[in-house]
């Protein structure tokens, strides 16, 4: 089994934390290490370093060494894209990669996943992930959905029908809901959080973008050297749109143990420790009176009173302040920066 590591996203949610130049793979919000050695580490029991494949780009590549030596891992291969494609090239890529340069057979198992994640719980994760395996050897796609417990609006959602194997035929993807569609599918029980990680075989794969993205098997079915000098006429698409949403291979097997993309500052809360009054705080922050509400500083004191239900997050150059439920919103804070030319975007 190769493990491929995607560390090449920008991101924009968690601003002005994560910018363009150092994006929350590389942050260090849940303790000591960043997210990125956290899920290098999380396969450490199950691989070797040298079974690991870290997907970046030219811009992240210090800081990718940077964290493979702070989880000794430094035998883990770096594979860079020339252009940012999406996740879809970046997975053909990467499976060029192993089949051209670790010299895998078309039955070698990948197991895909996003390098900002939290996950606790290994053992458990260690045993979901045995159940996928048995599933992708049988020529599926695997996706990991997670039993939702909250109507949550920032997650794509995975719709199953009946149980096949350890996991459940996959009926339909949907998008990032409103909050009406999304405690609809909480009360319908047969949804669940599309968590991104994927595991199927290279031969599986290849089979797939065949049959969907006929343009990228195309360059993917030569060689690395060719398909690098090439890889800017691949289609800008996520592995979502190009494959697994069309696809006949795909099952879900669930996802049981704690798991969140953080993918807003609403989740940050949500996994960071809380004081008696619900309060998460980090740095150098005096709450008085404050209660549910998020407070992360960085180079000052912050000083909160009489808060409720808030998110304030602090850099050297920008305060964010917004209430909680609305960080999805952030996004569209970083396009508007972007808009006005603010250097604050980048």
């Amino acid at each position: 089994m190769k493990i491929i590591i995607l560390a090449g996203g920008g991101g924009s949610r968690l601003f002005p934390l994560s910018r363009t130049r150092f994006p929350k793979q590389f942050l260090k919000l849940n303790g000591e290490k960043s997210l990125l050695a956290q899920t290098i580490e999380r396969f450490s029991e199950l691989v070797k370093p040298s079974d690991m494949v870290i997907v970046t780009n030219q811009e992240y590549v210090h800081h990718v060494k940077t964290e493979l030596i702070a989880s000794k891992s430094q035998e883990a291969h770096i594979l860079l894209e020339p252009v940012a494609r999406n996740t879809a090239p970046a997975i053909a890529l990467a499976a060029r990669y192993c089949v051209d340069r670790l010299g895998c057979g078309l039955d070698e198992v990948m197991f895909v996943t996003p390098s900002d994640h939290i996950i606790r719980s290994l053992e458990t994760f260690t045993a979901n992930l045995r159940q996928a395996l048995s599933m992708a050897k049988m020529n599926k796609i695997v996706t990991f959905g997670v039993k939702p417990d909250s109507p949550e609006t920032g997650y794509g959602y995975i719709q199953v029908g009946q149980p096949l194997g350890s996991g459940f035929a996959v009926e339909l993807f949907h998008e990032k809901p409103d909050r009406a569609t999304a405690e609809a599918y909480l009360a319908n029980g047969s949804y669940y959080w599309n968590s991104g990680m994927l595991v199927f075989t290279i031969g599986c794969f290849m089979d797939e973008l065949r049959v969907h993205q006929p343009h990228i098997h195309a360059l993917s079915d030569t060689t690395l050297d060719i398909m690098t000098e090439n890889f800017a006429e691949m289609p800008n698409i996520s592995i979502d749109y190009a494959v697994v949403e069309k696809s006949k291979q795909v099952v879900m097997s669930p996802l049981t143990t704690e798991w969140s993309d953080i993918g807003s500052w609403d989740a940050i809360y949500n996994v960071l420790d809380k004081d008696a009054d619900g309060n998460a705080i980090k740095g150098d922050c005096i709450p008085i009176d404050c209660s549910n509400t998020l407070i992360l500083g960085h180079s000052r004191l912050i000083a909160g009173i009489g808060l409720e239900d808030l998110l304030v997050v602090e850099t050297d150059d920008v305060i964010v302040v917004a209430k909680k439920g609305e960080s999805q919103k952030v996004k569209d804070l970083v396009n508007e920066l972007t808009a006005k030319g603010r250097v604050e975007s980048g």
